[in-house]
């Protein structure tokens, strides 16, 4: 049925797809913000170019890039796998191969296309739109291809593809063409395959960074058979989503919050230097969240103050461990070398001011050095190989002492 903000495509089982999709990976051993950003990514690869908004005169479509960025073993791959097994059952979306080149990355967009009649003001619409899953982005990219990354940009900005190859017997033109991408890697891969410059360009200023370095444990004998109505209910609920068409609206409060955000300077801001060009393209990742947020819960395509306020959060969340990111990155040694760090610094604080070393003033030394979810696993570590010792004065912990290399070296 067509209204007067676009297309309604049906009722809906799920109070929240994100929040259902939560519940239905609770199984799994992933941490919660990647199954999240898992779920929005799924939302937004269903729209495809059918919802939108309107800003600064042109359309803005939700279709995100997304990394799961992590260490070995944390779940991201787990995370992606259980939805794309939803998405893949959503019919006529196109999911494209996980190893490509620049050309058949551009082979498989043309194959993408889409042709949807509805009744209305235009009879029918077409576009290209490909969804690109990579559990193990060194597979789609196992190294820095220019032609690629550069096509990638493009076509997350809807510029039309133009291209002749082959001899310029193959000419290739697409008018409106959509790329989403949701991979996953490891901090040392985006450190290996990454050149220097590749911060200030268009890719990565494009794509959202999900860090989590949290191990979570799950009983490996639990059975997930008792969610089969909850799977149902997602693929039906997505499949909802998929049909829906039409461009979204703000309501004034949400409008002005918006504005309000946007002329206090976007706080809080990312302040990581190689976040900087990044941090440009924050206003488009929160109204692409605005939109996902909107039709996680109804197909109403009203964008209203509560959904601004839960893309910020989102938005903000992811944020907050982004930096995370180039701590691991950078970090020499591993978390031997940290070790060996914080011991120096402990033993000279130590011999300087001759008393235990507060625990707080640790943490912050190790906070500029490693990934929060390292910094009390490290702590620990140090005291059971007799690096540091504990140090309780009449029943109270009263913070760390350094013990002597010569003693630590003999035990460890």
């Amino acid at each position: 049925m067509d209204s007067g903000n676009g297309q309604t495509a049906g009722i809906r089982r799920l109070g929240s797809w994100i929040e259902a999709y939560e519940e239905y990976t609770e199984i799994l051993p992933s941490p919660p913000i990647y199954r999240r950003w898992v779920a929005m990514f799924y939302i937004s690869a269903a729209m495809e170019r059918k919802v939108w908004v309107r800003t600064m005169g042109s359309d803005l479509y939700p279709n995100l890039y997304v990394l799961l960025v992590g260490p070995p073993g944390v779940g991201k791959g787990q995370a992606i796998h259980t939805g794309e097994e939803i998405l893949r059952a959503v019919p006529d979306l196109h999911v494209g191969p996980t190893d490509m080149t620049s050309a058949s990355l551009i082979d498989a967009l043309n194959e993408s296309a889409r042709r949807i009649v509805r009744l209305g003001d235009p009879p029918y619409i077409e576009f290209n739109s490909l969804t690109v899953i990579s559990r193990e982005l060194g597979v789609l990219i196992p190294s820095w291809e220019t032609a690629l990354m550069n096509n990638l940009t493009d076509i997350y900005d809807g510029f039309m593809v133009d291209q002749k190859r082959r001899g310029k017997e193959l000419h290739i033109q697409i008018r409106c063409p959509q790329i989403n991408l949701l991979g996953a890697c490891t901090p040392s891969y985006l450190n290996e395959t990454l050149p220097a410059g590749a911060w200030d360009q268009g890719f990565i200023s494009r794509t959202v960074m999900v860090y989590s370095g949290d191990r979570v444990q799950r009983d490996p004998f639990a059975e997930g058979g008792i969610f089969q109505r909850l799977h149902d209910d997602l693929l039906h609920d997505l499949k909802t989503i998929a049909n829906e068409y039409g461009q979204m609206n703000f309501t004034k409060p949400a409008a002005q919050a918006i504005r309000a955000w946007i002329n206090g300077g976007c706080q809080p801001e990312p302040n990581h230097y190689k976040l900087r060009y990044y941090n440009t393209r924050r206003i488009a990742h929160l109204l692409k969240l605005c939109i996902i947020a909107s039709m996680d819960r109804s197909g109403d395509k009203i964008i209203g103050i509560e959904h601004y306020s839960q893309a910020l959060n989102w938005l903000i969340e992811a944020e907050t461990y982004m930096p995370d990111i180039f701590k691991s990155m950078t970090m020499t040694g591993g978390d031997s070398g940290a070790m060996e760090e914080t011991w120096a610094y402990v033993w000279t604080l130590f011999k300087k001011e001759n008393r235990p070393i507060a625990e707080h003033r640790i943490v912050h030394f190790l906070r500029e050095r490693v990934p929060a979810h390292a910094i009390m696993k490290i702590l620990e570590v140090m005291v059971k190989s007799k690096m540091l010792e504990i140090h309780i004065d009449q029943g109270t912990f009263q913070g760390y002492k350094p013990v002597p290399r010569r003693q630590h070296d003999t035990t460890t």
